[in-house]
């Protein structure tokens, strides 16, 4: 008979261990911190649904939350997701020891929290290093993040606490006294100006090397449009080859392990469907700080329909990160921009690549939004590194974009990176199924609804779909005459170009 342990119980049930074999689940559940126990193992042991065990094997430990199920695993064994799997060397039908997890450290500082109190540094740094070491559960996380992120109240030294403990918590590193970035907060489509800026920037000398995410909602992130032409995915000791070598890396930061209190953070608010500007700033300025960056060009592009559409917005997001940037001593411009569609022509993975590869080839037919806008950020950057003097960093950006140097630098990111080193921006393959969308009448392009393009890109198929996506015939401020294409949609699967042509009937005001 299953039976609830009495809070007098809970000191001995601590004390004792037992003994399960390991059963591996072949399924993914997302969650990797999940243990399986049999019905009749958790009424003799005592264990309850949502109870924390400690796993150990080896010389090695860690902490699950245990599912009880009476068929998928037998009794007198574990089961365990192939999550564990790809992250642990564990053994497949081994004995190992289990007890009872005690109870995290940190929950008193949470209780505090969520009573109105202010955290100190010392109560901050456990909650993360919990949080990291799986000793708080996500609900138990969630109670944290609720009160912490409120936008209404920011504690300006419990952001600085948060993001020093995240980035304390995880891996670092040393390119130097003189390290260079530049981060957006994204939401506008298009904008793909960092794999532009980058090999510019690196030209000169100056170390920049580049982590970057994949995309969650938006139709790419910098690491799924950089995937197309190269590899993305390597170690930490892969990348310090490449950035001495080059002066310059883009990689997939999730290969890495930065921030993973943030990665698990992440996962959360994303499944509250909530990103609060502060813990956004957080996020981004640790992994500034992991990656030991000190010259900063932050880009806010504001928007209908993008992530940010009030200035009042970006000015508080503008000062926070300018607040963060003095206490970990990071020279940082902020660039706040309105926009009244999308930056460049292309949409979607392969798209985007093409525009990024065009502007940096100087082709005819280049994107000159997106090309401005990168040559503006490499010149803060250039300015900030002392590579330029003050007002001369555009002119000096422009300089190694026009003669090549840019390119070249692009070229020997790409080699370094398994990636093709004769690559042409036409060679970028997009995908095979076309649909063009046809002016009706004479005008000029006002402004384009970011939200209905972001729509179309996802029912195309993108960012996993990489040829998939939209280019834009006719961009913000261009004329048009009764017959020209506006736009035209690409996807790698018909079935999905049919979707988004019947989404176009719903969607009348994409140009306007």
């Amino acid at each position: 008979m299953r039976y609830a342990l009495k809070s007098s119980e809970i000191e001995t049930k601590n004390e004792h261990h037992f003994f399960l074999k390991v059963k591996k689940i072949n399924i993914r559940t997302g969650n990797a911190f999940i243990i399986l126990i049999n019905q009749e193992d958790a009424d003799r042991l005592g264990i309850m649904p949502g109870d924390e065990l400690k796993l150990d094997w080896q010389d090695k430990s860690i902490e699950l939350h245990a599912d009880i199920s009476s068929d998928l695993v037998s009794e007198g064994e574990f089961g365990l997701f192939l999550d564990i799997f790809d992250k642990f060397d564990i053994k497949e039908g081994s004995l190992a020891r289990l007890s009872f997890a005690e109870r995290a450290p940190s929950l008193k500082a949470i209780y505090k929290k969520l009573k109105g109190g202010i955290l100190n540094f010392n109560e901050i740094y456990q909650i993360i290093k919990d949080i990291v070491d799986h000793k708080l559960n996500e609900l138990e996380v969630t109670f944290f993040i609720a009160p912490s992120f409120n936008e209404r109240n920011v504690d300006l030294n419990e952001m600085y606490y948060t993001t020093k403990s995240i980035a304390m918590l995880g891996d670092s590193f040393y390119f130097g006294d003189v390290v260079a970035d530049k981060h957006s907060t994204g939401g506008l489509p298009g904008n793909r100006v960092t794999p532009i800026i980058i090999p510019i920037v690196a030209s000169f000398g100056v170390c920049i090397p580049k982590t970057s995410s994949r995309s969650i909602t938006s139709p790419a992130g910098t690491s799924d449009t950089v995937e197309t032409i190269m590899k993305v995915d390597f170690s930490s000791e892969q990348i310090k080859e490449m950035v001495k070598k080059n002066n310059a890396c883009l990689v997939w930061g999730g290969a890495l392990k930065l921030a993973p209190a943030d990665d698990i953070i992440i996962n959360i608010t994303r499944a509250l469907g909530i990103e609060p500007y502060s813990k956004m700033i957080i996020s981004v300025m640790a992994k500034k700080v992991a990656m030991g960056v000190n010259y900063l060009a932050v880009d806010i592009p504001v928007a209908k329909g993008a992530k940010i559409s009030d200035m009042i917005i970006a000015k508080k997001i503008e000062k926070l990160f300018i607040f963060l940037s003095k206490k970990f001593n990071i020279k940082t411009k902020v660039v706040i921009s309105k926009s009244f569609g999308p930056i460049g022509r292309g949409i979607g993975p392969a798209l985007e690549m093409r525009d990024v590869m065009r502007v940096l080839q100087q082709k005819e037919n280049r994107p000159l939004d997106l090309e401005n806008k990168a040559i503006k950020l490499a010149g803060y950057l250039l300015e900030m590194t002392n590579k330029a003097k003050k007002g001369k960093g555009v002119e000096m950006a422009k300089v190694n974009l026009k003669n090549g140097l840019a390119f070249q630098k692009m070229i020997d990111i790409i080699k370094a990176q398994n990636g093709n080193e004769n690559i042409d921006s036409e060679d970028i393959k997009v995908g095979e199924y076309i649909y063009e969308i046809k002016a009706k009448n004479n005008g000029i392009v006002k402004s384009i609804n970011n939200a209905d393009i972001v729509e179309l890109c996802s029912l195309l198929g993108t960012p996993k779909l990489k040829g998939s996506g939209i280019y834009l015939n006719k961009n913000v401020a261009e004329k048009y005459v009764k017959g020209d294409t506006l736009f035209t949609m690409y996807s790698e699967s018909e079935p999905r170009l049919n979707l988004a042509k019947e989404a176009l009937e719903k969607l009348r005001d994409i140009y306007r």
